[in-house]
């Protein structure tokens, strides 16, 4: 009898213990990408060398059970080169996330720590650069990524709040404190948008706004938020390099897609403004002129498909225009992009790719001088076009 009880108690505990451990979870995951690529002209020579199409990564997200529905979360995720081992996004531990915050199907979600910003959450899927024209090389971003749809720039120091769908209509907003003591709203961000699915249409709208962006998004440093001097190399182009002394940049971005069968057609606009030039303290590598004020403006289209010719390959397409409307008497550039590529999935987890990128500008760029190629994670070009191509493998687990 004792032997049986005793039996009893311990499949009891085994059961309360089997019960607790299924409402918390830790997952681990990750990407491991590795091309070969090739650029026709960085700063007038030949470029061969080893990069990635998807950026690297890995992951630790987990979820605890709360009860009433509401659940705690943690996301910490780390990006890496995988031809060196070095770390990304400047040398950070968990550079492209590290939140923790807690989640209500009824309520929403509330996370703090460094994010995406709900404006790429439920924008950027409507851009080649972003979805399948090699997000990790960069190069297929609009005019070196200056609106962010390719998230170059994370959001530190934030408070997001992510809201639940509500027949397929759903909102968010973001708040990054500058952290600077003495002035509560220097290095702010602030951030809303809003998205729709239905069927094969997704739509989506975001708006931010930063104050001092050189050092509050442009500056990926941990520190970044609360420097007032230093050199940042994420803004060292020629496209909008030269408007690093800015002190506020307002990003407002629309898109949407739409599915046809195996097609789907997107399309994406977005209006980038450098304001009060002149006004901040920035070092950097680009040389411009130093401006006394006023504002810079850029406008940017893009239309793409993708095709699922069989259920292993797809094949996209995009063209984007972006126009800067210059600064301070000095005329603006144009700005043309292609990107074309191929994706083959030999598997659900590892896939082969080949992509390429074609730029042409024109006109007077940031730093007042006539305007050259420069593709988002390159040197800039010689000269007014730039060719590239990259050609690789992806596994993700």
């Amino acid at each position: 009898m004792k032997l049986i009880k005793t039996t009893a108690a311990l499949l009891a505990l085994s059961a309360f213990a089997g019960a607790a451990h299924a409402q918390s979870s830790v997952t681990l995951y990750g990407i491991v990408d590795a091309g070969i690529l090739f650029n026709n002209n960085v700063k007038g020579l030949r470029e061969y060398a080893m990069s990635q199409g998807t950026s690297s990564r890995f992951g630790l997200k987990g979820a605890e059970d709360l009860g009433g529905g509401l659940k705690a979360i943690f996301t910490l995720e780390n990006g890496f080169t995988t031809a060196s081992g070095a770390l990304g996004q400047g040398g950070l531990l968990f550079g492209r996330k590290a939140f923790v915050g807690v989640s209500s199907s009824t309520w929403g979600t509330l996370t703090a720590g460094r994010q995406y910003s709900v404006s790429n959450d439920f924008t950027s899927q409507f851009a080649s650069g972003a979805d399948w024209a090699a997000s990790g090389l960069g190069y297929g971003t609009h005019a070196s990524d200056v609106d962010n749809v390719d998230t170059s720039n994370r959001v530190q120091n934030s408070i997001k709040y992510v809201s639940p769908s509500f027949a397929g209509l759903q909102f968010g907003g973001m708040y990054s404190l500058g952290g600077v003591a003495g002035n509560a709203t220097q290095n702010e961000v602030i951030d809303a948008a809003v998205s729709y699915s239905n069927g094969p249409i997704n739509l989506g709208a975001g708006y931010t706004f930063v104050k001092d962006p050189y050092y509050a998004t442009y500056g990926n440093q941990g520190n970044s938020s609360t420097s007032s001097t230093g050199t940042n190399d994420n803004m060292n182009n020629k496209i909008y390099g030269g408007y690093a002394s800015a002190s506020s940049q307002q990003i407002i971005v629309v898109g949407g897609s739409y599915a046809l069968g195996p097609a789907t057609i997107g399309l994406e606009y977005s209006n980038t403004q450098f304001g009060n030039l002149g006004s901040v303290n920035a070092g950097g590598a680009i040389t411009a002129p130093k401006y006394t004020g006023g504002s810079a403006t850029f406008n940017s289209g893009e239309v793409n498909v993708k095709y699922q010719l069989t259920p292993a390959l797809q094949l996209g397409g995009a063209y984007i225009y972006t126009r800067n409307s210059g600064a301070d008497g000095f005329s603006g550039a144009h700005y043309n992009q292609f990107n074309l590529g191929a994706i083959y999935s030999v598997s659900k987890r590892t896939s082969f790719y080949a992509i390429g990128f074609y730029e042409t500008a024109s006109g007077t760029d940031s730093t007042g001088k006539a305007a050259v190629a420069d593709l988002n994670g390159s040197a800039y070009s010689a000269d007014n076009h730039q060719v590239a191509a990259i050609v690789g493998m992806t596994h993700r687990f």
